[in-house]
């Protein structure tokens, strides 16, 4: 959709924010300032999966109100809020001075897993940073032949095991760079294995972007139940 057609958009039904019912920014982003400032922003925890990633853009950890938007984006389907947290998420990488990457590439779901979910969050998320930033998006670089168990219950060692040869890649990517997306991160493990699957074909650079990280605090309860996301 071209500006004019927003700006009217935007004329005809004002946009609200989906977190206090005020009025929200005009453009694809459905908060007001006051909560859009609120966001919770990740803690900066060291060198976090900087020996997987040439840049990492993870702008905000999963408490309230931001895993409340991914889980009703994820498990009910409330795509408006991958246009929210994807064009965010892309404002937040332009912020960095790095060269932008030549094209964007979501985490893929097993297909057993999409037919059952009907879409891919990553996917959706990655679609709106793309949009944002004029960049390409590539939903067919990555796919994920083997179907893995459900990491919620899987401690940190298990996670990375289940998902090590999760991921290969479609054709060569030779001398790629690339922006791997997906909605949250709390070990790694899954990012990591969908790197290392882009490396080997070929990418040269790849970066990680990511909404939100689980805060150390709750990664202890990994295989209690206590973080419910892939």
């Amino acid at each position: 959709m071209t500006w004019p057609l927003r700006a009217l958009g935007s004329l005809l039904a004002p946009p609200q924010c989906v977190l206090c019912d005020e009025p929200g920014m005009p453009g694809p982003v459905d908060l007001c300032h006051a909560c859009l400032a609120d966001l919770p922003r990740a803690a900066p925890e060291g060198s976090f999966l900087a020996d997987a990633f040439e840049l990492v853009c993870c702008p905000w950890s999963f408490d309230f109100p931001v895993d409340a938007l991914v889980r009703t984006l994820k498990f009910r389907g409330e795509r408006a809020h991958a246009r929210i947290l994807g064009t965010l998420l892309a404002r937040e990488r332009w912020r960095d001075a790095a060269p932008l990457p030549h094209r964007v590439v979501p985490v893929p779901l097993h297909p057993a897993r999409l037919r059952q979910r009907g879409f891919n969050q990553a996917a959706q998320l990655a679609r709106f940073a793309a949009r944002e930033l004029a960049l390409p998006l590539d939903q067919r670089a990555l796919y994920r032949p083997h179907a893995t168990r459900e990491q919620t219950a899987l401690g940190s060692v298990e996670r990375a095991a289940n998902v090590r040869h999760a991921f290969a890649a479609i054709r060569p990517l030779q001398g790629a760079r690339v922006a791997l997306v997906d909605d949250v991160v709390t070990t790694g493990s899954t990012v990591r294995a969908a790197a290392a699957a882009l490396r080997a074909a070929g990418a040269c650079a790849i970066e990680l972007w990511v909404v939100a990280r689980v805060p150390l605090r709750r990664v202890s309860s990994l295989g209690t139940g206590g973080v419910r996301h892939e």
